[in-house]
């Protein structure tokens, strides 16, 4: 009777407060198999991105290009033009320079980025000379609008982003050191004001950052300064992700399928061998949308062909059939926003075993029909996956720097000038690893980690034995055997170091995108619940003759046994058998209903009268 009372509580408890079921993020995704699938799935992604950075980059040229000799010849009446073919030429650079990472880091804005025409190029070079480069005194003796001064102040001399597209997991900037912030040695974002700025820029961003890694790359494609060269190279990066995510987020959000619905966990092998026979499916959910966008954009570029004719074209044409164009942008629209749902696409494919067009039918229905129930079932698992993900990644650091620290702590350490630190210096910087690790550690007198930042010219010491004039730093004396800088053995210690910091990275990194598959899962659960009207417990679950139930091995009932002969029932004793006879008469049939006359008796014999 008691387990009956506590299981109706707890179907009350679903009935009343079913996003409750998103608190189960946690033990659904920290999984072993789910987290070498993201991990895998992270490395895979990331490797397809620096390879198409690196073909479509060798186009570009290592610096930006400078209005010059070249655009003088190009138009060398026109000065107009000549500006316009260098702004395109610049603007297209900067943003290859910010996704495929053309040339190295270390690029700056500089006038040619932020000015408007050569007019205003001219007088801004002219007053930041007269005033030594002081940008806010030269902007003051311009003629520039509120908002134009503004764009100067933020940008002038300012490092310009920098490889989007094509940066290894391990050197992305994900925000400050969760250790760090924990114990008060960041100081963001526990100073005043500052939490919220922390918890969107950064944290926000890490807890989605599978769908932000989807997002970006359209992001790009629609920019005003993209060209046809590079829409392509953003049209392959996306469709790298969606084919990376599908097989490997197929496979995280099958795993998470059974595990909610029917409690029982399946294998890493028939979790992949389920994906595998409905990649497609899984790839061709979401360019369903992204096809009905490039159609539509299609129609509106063959649209603008009679716009270009004069009169005809502004009046009759734009000026009649406007409202055209205004459907065309409220269906791309439409399209673009129910993305959001791209997650629900591989839940329904990993929950329901169907193809991919129901997937995007439902995942579209179930965000334009139930909006505000997906807004807030998105925001429980944003804020619960948040504290989540912080809480992984200060044990991971708490982890890596507690194993540093107590080999720090051999007596003899100092004495033989071995100081660990320098096993860190090719850490992750992602997360701040690197600041953590080579805290303390010092050249040359200098600190390699000041204020809880990297001394640029400290670390590049640490590393080579070359002075900043050039000159080589004596090698250590044989007597003393006392070095401050690293050797052979130290680097390649190091970077033995570094693989296993690595992959203990892409583990806790990978976490973050294990708790988005499964809680996409949970997610379209309660979805298909209030849309629906399904139970949280239907899975679809396949059985044939290779895989059986959750797509393990399905092994056959045995045969049944082959049919005996029966044998007659032996004869009783007590009965004799049956001897040869004759056959009974036949018997008399029955008396007919009618009243037969009786027959006359024969007259006795003379003997029966005597």
């Amino acid at each position: 009777m008691a387990e009956d009372k506590i299981e109706g509580r707890e179907m009350t408890w679903r009935q009343l407060l079913p996003w409750t079921e998103l608190f189960r993020g946690f033990q659904v995704a920290f999984d072993p198999n789910k987290l070498l699938l993201a991990a895998a799935g992270i490395l895979v992604m990331a490797f397809g991105w620096w390879l198409l950075a690196l073909i479509f980059a060798a186009k570009f040229p290592v610096q930006p290009p400078d209005i010059g000799e070249r655009y003088a010849a190009l138009f060398p009446n026109d000065e107009q033009k000549r500006w316009e073919q260098f702004r395109r030429d610049r603007d297209e650079w900067n943003l290859m320079y910010e996704t495929a990472g053309i040339g190295g880091p270390g690029q700056k804005y500089d006038v040619l980025d932020l000015a408007g025409n050569m007019q205003e190029y001219n007088e801004v070079k002219a007053a930041l000379a007269a005033n030594k480069q002081e940008i806010k005194p030269a902007l003051d003796t311009l003629k520039l609008s509120e908002a134009k001064k503004r764009v100067y102040l933020d940008r002038l001399g300012q490092p310009k982003p920098y490889a989007r597209l094509a940066t290894w997991p391990w050197w992305e900037d994900r925000g400050p050191n969760p250790y760090l912030l924990v114990t008060g040695q960041a100081g963001v974002p526990w100073e005043a004001g500052r939490f919220w700025d922390w918890f969107l820029r950064d944290q926000f961003l890490v807890m989605i950052e599978p769908l932000v890694k989807f997002v970006q790359p359209i992001i790009y494609f629609f920019s005003p300064h993209s060209t046809g060269y590079t829409s392509f190279y953003f049209f392959l990066v996306m469709l790298w992700t969606l084919a990376v995510w599908a097989l490997f987020g197929g496979a995280i959000t099958r795993i998470a399928a059974v595990q909610v619905t029917r409690g029982e966990k399946i294998g890493l092998r028939e979790s992949v061998r389920f994906t595998l026979k409905r990649l497609l499916s899984y790839l061709m959910a979401p360019l369903f949308p992204l096809a009905l966008v490039l159609v539509v954009l299609i129609f509106m570029v063959l649209f603008g062909i009679p716009h270009l004719i004069p009169w005809f074209g502004d009046i009759f044409w734009d000026g009649l059939l406007w409202w055209l164009m205004l459907i065309c942008g409220l269906v791309m629209a439409v399209t673009l926003v129910g993305l959001v749902g791209w997650p629900l696409m591989s839940a329904t494919i990993s929950t329901e075993g169907t193809d991919s067009w129901e997937a995007v039918s439902r995942s579209y229905s179930y965000v334009y029909q139930k909006p505000w129930h997906y807004l807030w079932y998105s925001l429980v698992a944003i804020a619960y996956g948040a504290v989540l993900v912080f809480f992984v990644g200060f044990m991971g650091s708490l982890m890596v720097y507690l194993a540093e620290w107590g080999v720090s702590k051999n007596w003899f350490v100092s004495l033989a000038n071995r100081e660990p630190a320098y096993l860190f210096v090719y850490t992750p910087t992602s997360f701040g690893w690197r600041t953590l690790l080579l805290e303390g550690a010092t050249v040359h007198g200098q600190k390699v980690v000041e204020n809880g930042v990297i001394n640029p010219d400290a670390y590049a010491d640490y590393l080579d034995h070359i002075r900043p004039d050039g000159t080589t730093y004596p090698w250590p004396d044989e007597k003393t055997k006392e070095r401050e800088v690293l050797s052979f053995a130290n680097k390649f210690g190091a970077f033995l170091v570094s693989i296993w910091l690595g992959v203990i990275f892409l583990l806790m990194l990978g976490f973050g995108y294990s708790y988005f598959w499964s809680a996409s899962t949970i997610i379209y659960l309660l979805m298909r619940r209030h849309v629906d009207a399904a139970e949280l417990d239907e899975v679809y679950l396949e059985e044939d003759e290779q895989e059986g139930p959750y797509g393990g091995h399905f092994v056959p009932p045995a045969p049944p046994p082959p049919p005996t002969a029966v044998k007659p029932p032996s004869p009783m004793t007590m009965v004799e058998p049956p001897t040869l006879r004759t056959p009974p008469p036949p018997p008399e049939p029955p008396p007919s209903s009618e009243a037969q006359p009786a027959s006359p008796s024969p007259p006795p014999s003379e003997e029966d009268r005597g």
